[in-house]
């Protein structure tokens, strides 16, 4: 089996390289190749490189959860590959929902020696996602985010918690219409536009918050949740809730957040739409996300 090491200089806050470099040689593994990323697209590029080879492939993307998405989507139909997410970028949300601590995933010889499981999809059109599609308010916050995040100084959590103040005047309001299995999810009474959404199988996104409490990575289900354009005095309140996985079920909140499970879900803008995929930025027509069931292998590492 090949231990292949994709490493992004680029992710996060600094150049994490040199050490991840220093740790993987530690190892001492026959069998493990380190390949860096230049650049977008260089990640699904080398796994896909590898893994046309034919040989047992594990590959450990060490980057943010655009890193990890595109070494996925160079994996994708071929047999005998798992993919480890190694949470070193900015939201590395991801991890969070899987069943070990952060902390290990940075832990090489927990990751090598590590387990499998096996995990649903999320399919937009061409494009496929391990933890959300999402769109709306929280799709500027990450692209400003990923401005932030080059400022001296700012970690990663922090770029998305400054770029949510930042969007707040400007870039709350968006028209869109979900069709949840074929059927219309009205907007909340009272309100006019949508503020944002999420289809997910994570129960975090945007560096930690935990937009969708009730998702579970292989249940077969889109987690859906919508949020209606609430006044600013009102959403600043809703943070911290929101952040802690508490606003479906708050008294405050559950009468115009919309949640519920579903196989298919048509967002209709009548238009383009900016749509986020696992923190990847695309422009899509009226998109339609559907669930693929235990779809891919996911290392889960282990105690030495």
């Amino acid at each position: 089996m090949t231990h292949l090491f994709i490493l992004n200089s680029f992710a996060g806050t600094k150049d994490s390289t040199p050490e991840l470099k220093e740790k993987i040689d530690a190892l001492k593994l026959d069998n493990a190749v380190i390949e860096y990323t230049q650049g977008k697209g260089d990640a699904e590029n080398i796994a896909r490189r590898y893994a046309e080879k034919g040989e047992p492939l594990r590959v450990y993307a060490c980057g943010g959860d655009g890193t990890a998405n595109e070494a996925l989507h160079g994996l994708l139909g071929f047999d005998n590959v798992a993919l480890g997410v190694v949470p070193v970028g900015t939201g590395n949300d991801y991890v969070r929902s899987l069943p070990a601590p952060k902390e290990d995933f940075l832990d090489f010889t927990k990751m090598t020696r590590g387990k499998t499981v096996t995990v649903d999809l999320l399919k937009c059109e061409d494009r496929y996602a391990l933890n959300v599609v999402s769109v709306g308010y929280d799709c500027e916050v990450a692209d400003r985010a990923q401005k932030n995040k080059r400022l001296p100084l700012m970690s990663g959590p922090f770029a998305y918690k400054l770029a949510i103040v930042q969007c707040l005047l400007t870039k709350r309001k968006h028209h869109f219409t979900p069709y949840a299995d074929g059927k219309k999810i009205p907007i909340a009474q009272g309100f006019k536009s949508q503020m944002l959404a999420v289809a997910a199988k994570g129960k975090f996104y945007g560096g930690g918050i935990k937009a969708t409490p009730y998702a579970e990575l292989d249940d077969g289900l889109i987690d859906f949740m919508a949020i209606p354009t609430v006044p600013i005095s009102y959403f600043t309140w809703m943070l911290g809730p929101f952040n802690r996985g508490e606003h479906i079920d708050h008294p405050k909140g559950k009468q115009f957040i919309l949640h519920q499970k579903c196989r298919e879900l048509k967002l209709d803008n009548h238009g383009d739409i900016k749509i986020g995929i696992d923190g990847e930025m695309f422009v899509m027509k009226d998109p339609v996300i559907t669930v693929v069931p235990k779809a891919f292998e996911i290392i889960i590492p282990i105690e030495n």
